[in-house]
Formats: C-alpha cells, structure tokens, sequence
C-alpha cells in the first residue's frame, strides 16, 4: 500500500514547491491511486439518522402437511435487529497565513495541499475500511467482520507463509446484500466532502498564543450496512507472490455461489500484487474461468468467473493464517 505521508503543518520550502502545482494527477504523483472500491460502492440513506436499524431473519417458518378435521400447522419466523452506527472520519488542514505570503502564488499552494490531503483521507479511510477492529470512535471493518474461515462468508486458498499472507473480498452491493450508510440530515453528503473554511485565528503550535491561518475541513460519515451476511465475502490466506496459496479459481468459484445472486452482481477486491497475479491468468486463457472483459471508462478488465477483478491498495499483504 503506498502510504501518504505529511507533517502536521506546511513549511515554508514545502510552500515553495508547491507553487508549480498545475492539477491533482501531476502533485500527487506515484502516489496517487486508482480508488476502485469509492467508483463501486453503493451509499444509501440510514433509517435512523446517526444509525441504521434493520430486521434480519434468524431463522425460516415452515408449514406441513395435513388432512381434514386436523389442526392448520403453525407458521412462524424468527429474526434479530442489527444496529450499524455510522462513523464521522474527519481532519482539518490548518495552513499558517504566514507561509502562504511567502509565495507568488498562494493559491495554487493551497489546492496542492487539498490535492495530498484528500488523497490521504482516502487511503487512510480504505484501510481502516479494511483492517479497523471496532470500537466507539470507528467501524468494524472487513477483516474483524470475517476472523475465520467457514466457508459461507469466509474461504481459504491454502496459504501457510503467516505474516506474508494477503485477503480478496467479494462483495455484492444494494440495499438488499452491503452498502456504505449516511446520515440523510441536511449538510452531510455521501462519500468524501471537503469545506474551506476560511481565515481563522487559532493557537499557534508553540503553545505561546494564536495565529492566523487557513482552515480546510474534510469528512466522511459511513456505515457498513450487511443486509445479508453472504453479501461480502472473504477470501483469505492468499499468497501474493505465488507458490503455496497462489490464487486459485476454485475456491473463488466456490465463494461466488454462496453470493445472494450466484455472483451476477458481484465485484472481487484484492490487492496489486494478488490482482496482477489473477491477470496473468486471465491473459494465459488456460482455464476457462479466466477471461477479459472491456468495461467503458476502464479498458479491459479481469473477469474470473464472470466476477470483475478490482484493486484495493489498502488491503495488506502482512496478514497471518487465518483459520
């Protein structure tokens, strides 16, 4: 995963060159990435503003068979509330007036910083997307949601090098498998959102009084809704660099089938290292669950079983055996 890396506030030389700063792609460079999951992702309304509340059957009824002058069988299902709290991911970027007067062009220095620092929220966001554990102040992302391998929401391709290993997820999104919540109150939008602030006097970072600065706020609000548990998948103990745990259509086939709709409306995410590796096959055209699909907007992109191969730089290739 390419990590954005940035001191807590800009200095004056990190100013200067900022001043050539022409569009996103050019100041962002190598570390730009291609944010497969945001094109993908499915955000919808929670039911109840901070929260989502939704019903989910236990369990099935069922009737039996009989005959006249007998009893009508009884039918009755069961099912269990899930409360999804939606999380506020936020930052503001705190730019000292000062080091803006320094430069010719202070706005084009301001924008390279909107540049870096929404693409940082971003990979920050997917990878705790990813790998968050829970608690009050965050979600409870893939990984905790899928610990252990069961072979419903959870299958393993045979990978033994532990702290080596990497995860795919398959994921089927809409309102009735997985989607991204926001609260539907005015002023909050789905996805990423940044606000300039303005001019603000605030406390210096010396500790002895305040400063004038420009203010850039940015934030996101989400849940992660499962609607229906099969709707995200893991696909675990896969080996980015081959050999043992190589990526295999077999047990990927097997996790589309268990997939509400058979894998018709589902999207895979792995890793770089493990989607380069599933090109190759699907270049090899030596098995027949590999194949290639021109998608408009993406090129040709890789199919395995006819489930699109989309990339996630957050997902880490330092996991252990997942058993």
């Amino acid at each position: 995963m390419a990590v954005l890396s940035q001191n807590a506030k800009l200095t004056i030389i990190e100013a200067i060159k900022a001043q050539g700063y022409d569009d996103f792609a050019a100041v962002v460079g190598d570390l730009a990435q291609l944010q497969d999951f945001l094109d993908e992702a499915v955000w919808l309304p929670t039911t109840h503003g901070s929260f989502n509340k939704a019903f989910q059957a236990k369990s099935l009824g069922k009737g039996g068979f009989s005959k006249a002058n007998s009893a009508v069988p009884v039918i009755a299902s069961s099912g269990d509330d899930v409360v999804e709290p939606v999380k506020l991911y936020e930052g503001d970027s705190v730019i000292d007036e000062r080091v803006l007067k320094g430069t010719i062009d202070p706005y084009k220095v301001r924008d390279s910083q909107d540049a870096m620092n929404l693409e940082g929220c971003t990979q920050d966001w997917l990878y705790n997307l990813i790998t968050a554990s829970g608690g009050p102040d965050g979600f409870k992302g893939f990984m905790a949601r899928r610990p252990a391998l069961d072979k419903k929401t959870c299958f393993g391709f045979g990978g033994t090098a532990s702290g080596s290993l990497s995860s795919g997820y398959m994921i089927e999104f809409g309102p009735s498998g997985f989607y991204l919540g926001y609260n539907p109150v005015e002023g909050v939008v789905p996805g990423f959102s940044n606000e300039d602030r303005g001019r603000h006097s605030v406390p210096a970072p010396d500790g002895n009084g305040n400063m004038w600065a420009w203010i850039r706020h940015y934030e996101i609000w989400g849940a992660l809704i499962e609607r229906n548990k099969r709707a995200l998948i893991r696909l675990a103990n896969i080996n980015p660099a081959g050999g043992t745990g190589d990526f295999s259509s077999a047990p990927f086939l097997a996790a589309k089938r268990w997939q509400p709709s058979g894998g018709r409306r589902s999207v895979a995410f792995f890793s770089r290292n493990v989607a380069a590796r599933i090109d190759e096959f699907c270049y090899s055209k030596s098995n027949a669950a590999y194949g290639l699909r021109d998608i408009q907007g993406y090129g040709p992109v890789s199919m395995v079983g006819g489930v699109p191969i989309r990339v996630i730089d957050a997902i880490p290739e330092t996991e252990t055996t997942v058993s």
